[in-house]
This record gives C-alpha cells, sequence and structure tokens, in this order.
C-alpha cells in the first residue's frame, strides 16, 4: 500500500450526503429577501392606494400649520410661567 499524493487522487466510493450549511446560516441568507418582499408590497399598496396605505398620508397644510402655531402657543406660555 502507497500513502503518497498518488494513494488519495483515486475518487472516492462514499455517497453519503453532507450538509453544506446548517439552520441558522440558511435563515440568514433570505433574511434580505423577505425584507425586500415587504417593501416592495408597500409600494405596490401605497401606488393602488389601498386603505391601509392612505391612513398615513401627510395631512393637509391647514392642518399641520394649526398644529404648529398650537404647539408654539403651548411653548411660549410654558415658558412665560418659569
Amino acid at each position: 500500500m502507497s500513502t503518497g499524493p498518488a494513494a488519495n487522487d483515486s475518487p472516492s466510493s462514499s455517497r453519503a450526503l453532507v450538509i453544506s450549511a446548517g439552520p441558522e446560516q440558511s435563515a440568514k441568507l433570505h433574511r434580505p429577501i423577505q425584507r425586500a418582499a415587504a417593501f416592495v408590497t408597500h409600494l405596490i399598496a401605497t401606488a393602488r392606494q389601498v386603505p391601509q396605505a392612505r391612513a398615513r398620508r401627510r395631512a393637509d397644510p391647514a392642518e399641520v400649520i394649526a398644529a404648529y402655531r398650537t404647539t408654539i402657543a403651548r411653548l411660549q406660555k410654558l415658558n412665560e410661567k418659569s
């Protein structure tokens, strides 16, 4: 029997299956795809103006201005008290 490099060049007769990646590595590989799918779904819902996507649209400029004025008035009252 030879133990040199030529002895290891013959093909193996074994047909055993070997796991190349564990389940934790496999799960990590699919996370970016799942995130992208959720983002694309959100974009489609927004484009189609699905009710869930419309509920969080921007307010009218008049509403925003009124909210800012109310906040400023409250802050001025708090500053006057101190």
